[in-house]
């Protein structure tokens, strides 16, 4: 059983074969009762994907794998197909389940041990998007009785599965019998669903009790303020926006979430509250900033005025969301406020004042910061010049080895924009460099242009250029292989 369980950790999205070695540990253990139920156990805790997918493997087991050793199936399994008996165990019960043949998976779901065995649920669950009517109107029925008087075990073990059939064609069954349990179920039992641990569960739980109003006011303002999840802690939030109450919007100003804060301060805006903006604009969200404007510009004042005049004070704290919030309201007549933070020492404030002056539409040699020390400097200079890059004599110098490895990514990216030949020549050159990650970057580029780019390369080299690019294939040839240097020696018409 240590092998079963070493494969259910081992299982990923996409791992035919995992699964299907799972599967033939399964087959034998479902024969012993004390083996079945420690593999149940095994799969009860596994993450819900595993469950769509082994039941995919089951099949393929039979369609997709001629080369597939015949596995024998267990005694429980043999006695289902011929009906009466039923089969021995739940977990053989669980393999008929995911059968080829559609009887065996409809007279499995209707089994008792389908309704009474909590383990078996997300399979039931799987069932009611069958593609078979007769299997999916049995699997619906079976899973209804389940959820008349739903319980904590019950729904967390429904809940994972299910709400992963919303992308199913026939999944909306399974989904519209989830949320309506919810709506039947008790606060606590709720309160429970809402902590899974699983994101999409929990996301379906608080949506679900949104909608039905299960939510209490103190839960809504709980939930804004500390719920892990930011989607569920915003749609909480909106919920509370939603009451009309400024005291519990107030509170939700200072939240850590930056959507929430911009959330409440919207509300409050739009309940006749503005004058909250101003203490917002030195918010580091952007979006928050963003709202915080709109409520200055609602209340009558300029959000920009706001910015120039705290930044002629030269603040030492906040001093990257005042350049950023000038940038984002600023005009062109601005630019002379930015510009002396392009030298600050703070590196935040440097790639903040090159996007505000970007913004500003100010007129500065920006290439010349693509040797800043600092990488997020230079990372916000390449998106600045990404659309018109400077000239490629002034790029080629950045790619050696005696430049950081921030620069020399910049260069490459930059130079991948001044045409098609140069493209090529970046990598390799880089091939030919000693820093082994751009090494790699220049490999996957070399193959991503002969699978793309080469196509494209109507216009010849020059012949001085075509002469350098022999001679750096020749000297990448070893990181090369020969077989794409052979191909880039025929491109180059070699």
């Amino acid at each position: 059983m240590d092998s079963l369980e070493t494969l259910v950790a081992r299982a990923a999205p996409g791992h035919r074969y995992v699964l299907w070695d799972l599967w033939k540990g399964l087959f034998p253990a479902a024969a012993d009762r004390e083996h079945a139920e420690r593999a149940l156990d095994a799969l009860a805790a596994a993450p819900p994907w595993l469950w769509l997918e082994l039941d995919l493997a089951r099949r393929a087991m039979w369609y997709s794998a001629p080369t597939v050793a015949p596995v024998p199936e267990p005694r429980g399994l043999w006695r289902l197909r011929r009906r009466p008996p039923a089969p021995d165990t739940p977990l053989a019960v669980l393999a008929a389940a995911c059968a080829h043949d559609g009887h065996e998976r409809e007279r499995a779901v209707r089994h008792p041990a389908m309704r009474h065995d909590s383990r078996l649920l997300p399979i039931l669950a799987i069932r009611t998007a069958d593609w078979v009517p007769e299997v999916r109107s049995a699997a619906a029925g079976a899973l209804e009785q389940v959820l008349v008087e739903p319980t904590a075990t019950v729904l967390a073990a429904v809940a994972p599965v299910a709400v992963r059939l919303r992308k199913r064609r026939r999944g909306e069954a399974a989904v519209r019998m989830l949320r309506d349990a919810i709506t039947r179920a008790g606060d606590e039992i709720l309160t429970s669903l809402r902590g899974s641990p699983d994101i999409p569960t929990r996301r379906f739980a608080y949506r679900a009790c949104l909608d039905a109003g299960r939510l209490s006011e103190a839960d809504l303002v709980h939930a804004a303020r500390h719920e892990e999840d930011i989607v569920c802690r915003t749609l909480c939030a909106e919920a509370v926006a939603g009451l009309d109450r400024p005291d519990l919007l107030r509170g939700l100003l200072a939240n850590r979430a930056a959507r929430v804060r911009a959330t409440a301060l919207a509300a409050l805006v739009r309940l006749g509250a503005p004058e909250h903006g101003e203490r917002m604009l030195g918010d580091n969200s952007p979006v928050v900033r963003l709202t915080a404007q709109w409520a200055v510009r609602r209340a009558g004042g300029d959000p920009a005025e706001f910015y120039r005049r705290l930044l002629g004070e030269r603040p030492g704290h906040g001093l990257r969301r005042l350049v950023a919030g000038l940038g984002e309201c600023g005009t062109s007549a601005d630019a002379p406020i930015v510009l002396p933070y392009l030298a600050d020492e703070n590196p935040r404030v440097r790639a903040e004042a090159v996007r505000a002056t970007v913004r500003l539409g100010a007129r500065i040699d920006l290439a010349a910061m693509l040797v800043d020390p600092a990488p997020v400097v230079v990372r916000h200079v390449a998106e600045a010049l990404r659309d018109k890059p400077p000239p490629a004599d002034r790029l080629w110098p950045l790619l050696g080895d005696g430049r950081p490895p921030h620069v020399r990514r910049a260069a490459r990216r930059l130079l991948a924009g001044t045409g098609t030949w140069n493209r090529l020549k970046t990598d390799l050159i880089l091939l030919s460099g000693s820093d082994e990650p751009l090494r790699e970057r220049a490999r996957v580029g070399v193959d991503d242009w002969l699978a793309r780019w080469a196509a494209t390369a109507y216009a010849e080299p020059s012949e001085p250029l075509r002469r350098e690019l022999a001679a750096l294939v020749e000297r990448a040839y070893d990181a090369l292989g020969e077989q794409t240097a052979h191909l880039l020696r025929w491109h180059l018409r070699l």
